[in-house]
This record gives C-alpha cells, structure tokens and sequence, in this order.
C-alpha cells in the first residue's frame, strides 16, 4: 500500500543535495565578509600604530564574517521556505520528488507550511522557547528515521498526515 512513497534513502540524498546547494550559496558570502574584514583591518592597520592595531584588524575581520554569517543565515532559512511553498526542496526537485497528502493526492501551501513548521520547529522554538528547542529537535531528528518503516512516512509527515512521494506519483 505504501510502496509508491519514498523512503529514508532517497530523502537523505536530497537533504545531502540540498546541504551542498546551500554551502555553495553560502560560501562567496563567507568569503566575502572575510576579504572585507580582512581590507577593512589591513586599511586600518595602516592608520594606526601600536597595540590598536591588532585589536582594530580582529574586530574588522569579526564584524565581516559575523555580518556574512548573519546573512547566510538568512539565507539557509528562506531556502527552506522554498519547500514550504512549492512542496519540494531544490534537492527533492532534483530527485524528482514532492511532498503530497498522505493518500497520495496533491498538497496545497498549507499542507507544505504545516510540515514544514513541523520539521523545523526546534530552529523556529530556538527564537521562543530556547530551553525547549534542542529537546524538540533532537525529537525531530530522531523522527526522521520513522522514514525507515512500512509507511515511509517520518515524524513531521505522520503529524501532518503527509509522505513524499515520485512527483509523477501524485494523482489530483
């Protein structure tokens, strides 16, 4: 009955992918906001002299790569939100699937929203309730491998009464 559904292999690999995509989004940032740290303390280097100076170049290389993290930041999570509006990650689109109801049919925005609220909400506590995010993360990681079982559904799929399936599985 389940057989259609993708399981805990195929979804690692698109996470995989999606891990790369963003590290290689990420990485011209990280650079950048370390070269601009790096001008930034070598400019005022020049102006200074004394035990200032190598205090001015770690706060100039500091503030780069903590802005450029920031960004990235910023970044990782509006990635994520592309799956929660299109019902498939870059790395599920790439493997050709995409998230539907539990049944089989397609999903719709709130579906995706739900689970993907779901799937995150130990980063998402992490802005509320820190003390309890890392609980219902470590929670969440663990649900996952539920992905392995007859259903193939993981945590935050059960929840949301979604699976992830071959996108030319889905019936309308």
């Amino acid at each position: 009955m389940f057989s259609n559904r993708i399981g805990f292999g195929p979804r690692l690999g698109a996470a995989l992918l999606d891990v790369l995509f963003t590290m290689l989004l990420c990485t011209p940032i990280l650079m950048f906001g370390a070269g601009a740290g790096l001008a930034a303390s070598l400019g005022l280097d020049s102006m200074t002299d004394g035990e200032q100076t190598e205090a001015l170049a770690l706060l100039g290389i500091s503030a780069g790569m903590i802005g450029s993290i920031l960004i990235c930041g910023l970044l990782s999570t509006v990635y994520t939100l592309i799956e929660a509006f299109t019902g498939a990650s870059p790395g599920k689109r790439v493997m050709g699937m995409q998230i539907a109801k539990a049944d089989g049919t397609a999903g719709d925005t709130s579906l995706f929203l739900l689970r993907w609220a779901l799937k995150n909400s130990g980063s998402i506590l992490n802005y509320i309730l820190p003390v309890i995010a890392g609980l219902v993360s470590t929670v969440f990681f663990f649900g996952c491998f539920a992905a392995l079982g007859e259903k193939r559904q993981a945590l935050h799929d059960i929840i949301a009464k979604s699976a992830v399936y071959k996108k030319g599985d889905i019936t309308s």
